[in-house]
């Protein structure tokens, strides 16, 4: 699911709990804020997960730094999929 779509759900969920109704720009101001944390989430992911393979893959450092480095483009790629979306 791209993260636009999950912004969106959560946006939705926030309506049904806020009595009354909110503005387009509320809306939009709130679904942006939902996407850049869940960016920011995403990052803190990679970087935990990448340091966690350097550290378990010891000799195999090689190895484990390819991996960060497919993780980083990975992640750049969902960024600018999500840009694009804006």
């Amino acid at each position: 699911m791209k993260l636009k779509n999950l912004a969106n759900n959560a946006v939705a969920e926030v309506e049904k709990i806020i009595p009354g109704s909110l503005s387009e720009s509320e809306v939009a101001a709130i679904s942006e804020i939902i996407e850049n944390t869940l960016v920011e989430a995403v990052g803190e992911t990679k970087e935990h997960f990448s340091e966690t393979a350097v550290i378990c893959c010891g000799p195999e450092a090689d190895l484990a730094h390819k991996i960060a480095e497919e993780m980083g483009l990975a992640q750049k790629a969902l960024i600018a999929n999500l840009m694009g979306e804006r």
